[in-house]
């Protein structure tokens, strides 16, 4: 190993690397290492006199690191000094006896007992003052001290300390102090002097031979230096030799770098040396970091499909909510939204990311054109996550979508709810000028209309009875003769059945259970959304988890927990769990397995009502869907002797007796529904049996 004496040491602290390279020699080599000592040589050429004690020492113990580097020091002090060819010579203690206190004091110099050696030296110094402690021993004393001032003070982050003791202390400055090297390098980077930090790196990779302490050179270099100098080291590289180096993870990590930042800009693009380089740490690492790069880099950059695989790829390897994200944006850029609302609701929650993107899918998804036809439960859990979020676009889609599924009294809601959250917004406003004036609800239409007609033209061109241009998002206003032509039955009943799945849910949960989901979540926190087994878990702590898993939504864990409620709990706590039980199962619209669960424990008389419609009300939503029609009448006949029957229900018996071509039962039913103000919903069935009738007679 080469070192270099202190006169050069000290020129990378006071002139930078550049002043030690005018005195490189031919090939760009170093001047033999001590061309500058700290003393002349005698003039004369002879041997100096030399204090070779502690080579001696070192050499007795068998010391060969400590025997080499004080080779090292003494050839850096004295140039002309040659070591011994034969250490054994050394071992062998030479023509001086041995002292016993200097051995004792190396021994302690040895073992890194600065402060014992300190204080043997002082007391015999205090029992004979003319004895003098060995230079080299000295020199030597200082150095490990200086270095333990260097030290602390880079680790407390005195930079200008550092390169203080540094200067002071030149003599540690070589590659057997690799470490101090490196915090020196440091200091200058901390004390914005990246030149010089660049310089050291330079002496390190040119003088040092170490190829570990190289590498982790270039890996410190990555931490401080700009990417372009720390390319620029890369031309140190030893490739031949005994010990070459392998600088290909220095170079990998620049290209991934590189990589990711074009990751981000989809106007940046990365090389083809580049991208294959992270596509080499993808199949040499288990790690989700290079495949997140690339995942994001092909979603920037236009190609979705491979994004969409390698998030997936990054998912299996625990890349959490933010392979997550990119794996619902990939699905959205596809086009595949009814998978991104499945996916990105399942991750809502893990990250404020995730929330956004589930919402800007449920919204998109709500926006299509033509409107969709979505499952029920699919709109059932989009509404309480953008209510919980107060989302106005969301609610707007929400508007939309009712409105053009012709479920327009909830349509007129949602744009009142998306209004009071964003009080300017104009699509929303429109909205609810159509849909109010659809429900003929003039006072409600012409308020909306006073108070945007100076900002919105169609909304003043819909006051002045002009019929704005098409376009799917204003959904425009329908010609009167057209809006009070029936729908065809078959499209009419199917408007029927989907606002009770939307709406119905909603309708049965009671306050208290809501009161209690929000408690349960306030109490467990975070700790709510982690996957826990509830075994072991108290009666009153197991309710609790089973309350806030339902708050989350997650009903089938709920059980779990309410199961542990049930099993280990107090009387009041397994009938609050039983309760809980069956909610979760009918919100999977599980029914039979509801009403197992309600008769886990005694519940309260409006408890028993309240389940046992819940139940029956599915039953006959499920038997509807089925178009089993005497099935879904018996269902609401036993509901309807429990609690009375709602108007949409009332809807479904209407349709379930037309189905079964039993029209005056219908138009009976479909007529009671008029008179409670419902007349849209119940004209449609009205016309339909009199199409219906009209046909039988002809």
């Amino acid at each position: 190993m080469r070192l270099v004496g202190s006169a050069i040491t000290t020129a990378i602290l006071i002139l930078g690397f550049a002043a030690i390279a005018q005195q490189t020699g031919p090939g760009g080599s170093q001047p033999p290492a001590g061309s500058l000592p700290s003393g002349s040589p005698p003039a004369n050429g002879a041997q100096p006199q030399v204090d070779e004690s502690a080579l001696r020492y070192f050499a007795s113990q068998g010391d060969t690191r400590r025997v080499n580097a004080e080779i090292a020091r003494l050839r850096a002090l004295y140039p002309n000094w040659t070591p011994p060819s034969d250490l054994s010579q050394l071992s062998a203690g030479g023509s001086a006896p041995p002292d016993p206190l200097l051995e004792r004091l190396w021994n302690l110099y040895r073992e890194d007992r600065i402060a014992e050696v300190r204080a043997a030296i002082a007391e015999r110094q205090a029992a004979d003052t003319n004895w003098k402690p060995p230079e080299e021993l000295v020199t030597a004393l200082e150095t490990v001290e200086a270095r333990r001032r260097l030290v602390n003070a880079s680790d407390s982050g005195q930079w200008q300390t550092v390169l203080s003791v540094a200067t002071e202390s030149p003599s540690l400055l070589t590659c057997t102090n690799v470490d101090v090297l490196w915090r020196v390098a440091e200091a200058f980077a901390r004390t914005d002097q990246p030149i010089r930090t660049r310089d050291v790196y330079t002496y390190l990779l040119t003088n040092c031979a170490n190829p570990a302490e190289r590498l982790a050179t270039l890996q410190k270099a990555l931490t401080l230096l700009p990417e372009q100098q720390v390319a620029d080291l890369l031309q140190f590289e030893r490739r031949t030799g005994e010990s070459p180096d392998d600088f290909s993870s220095i170079r990998d990590e620049l290209a991934r770098r590189r990589v990711e930042r074009a990751s981000l800009d989809s106007k940046m693009t990365a090389s083809a040396e580049d991208l294959a380089a992270v596509e080499r740490l993808i199949r040499n690492t288990n790690e989700a970091g290079p495949v997140l790069i690339l995942g994001w880099y092909n979603y920037h950059h236009g190609n979705p499909a491979r994004a969409l695989e390698l998030f997936k790829t990054a998912l299996d390897r625990n890349g959490g909510a933010k392979a997550a994200e990119g794996y619902a944006m990939s699905l959205r850029a596809l086009e595949r939204l009814t998978d991104a609302e499945a996916f990105a609701y399942e991750w809502r929650e893990r990250a404020p990311e995730n929330m956004k993107i589930y919402l800007d899918v449920a919204t998109a998804l709500l926006s299509q054109d033509p409107a969709p036809r979505l499952d029920a439960r699919v709109v059932a859990r989009i509404v309480p996550v953008v209510t919980a979020q107060r989302f106005p676009d969301g609610a707007q889609a929400l508007g939309w979508y009712s409105y053009n599924t012709q479920q327009i009294r909830t349509a007129r809601d949602w744009f009142r709810t998306a209004l009071g959250w964003r009080p300017e917004d104009e699509p929303s406003a429109y909205g609810l000028a159509l849909s109010t004036q659809r429900l003929n609800e003039r006072a409600a239409f012409n308020a909306v209309v006073s108070q945007w007609r100076g900002r919105s033209e169609r909304i003043a061109d819909l006051a002045d009875g002009t019929n704005p241009g098409s376009g799917r998002r204003s959904a425009p206003v329908q010609p009167r003769a057209e809006m009070e032509t029936a729908p065809r039955p078959a499209a009419a009943r199917q408007v029927a059945v989907e606002r009770i799945e939307v709406e119905q849910p909603l309708a049965r949960t009671e306050e208290g259970v809501r009161l209690r989901q929000t408690q349960a979540r306030s109490t467990l926190g975070r700790g709510c959304a982690m996957t826990r087994n509830p075994t072991g878990l108290s009666g009153d702590a197991a309710l609790t988890r089973g309350w806030c898993l339902m708050e989350i939504n997650r009903p089938l864990e709920a059980v779990a927990a309410f199961d542990q409620a049930i099993a280990t709990g107090s009387g009041r706590t397994r009938e609050e769990a039983a309760y809980g039980k069956s909610l979760a199962y009918l919100r999977k619209n599980l029914t039979s397995e509801a009403a197992i669960a309600a008769a886990e424990a005694p519940q309260t008389r409006s408890r028993q009502v309240e389940l046992g419609a819940s139940i029956l009300t599915q039953r006959a939503l499920a038997a509807y869907r089925d178009k089993r029609y005497v099935e879904t009448l018996l269902a609401l006949s036993e509901r309807a002797r429990l609690v009375p029957e709602q108007n949409d229900l009332l809807l479904i018996r209407g349709w379930s007796y037309f189905n079964l071509g039993r029209y005056k039962d219908a138009e009976q039913v479909f007529r009671a529904v008029q008179r409670t103000g419902h007349s849209e919903e119940a004209s449609v069935g009205l016309n339909a049996i009199q199409e219906a009738t009209d046909q039988v007679s002809q």
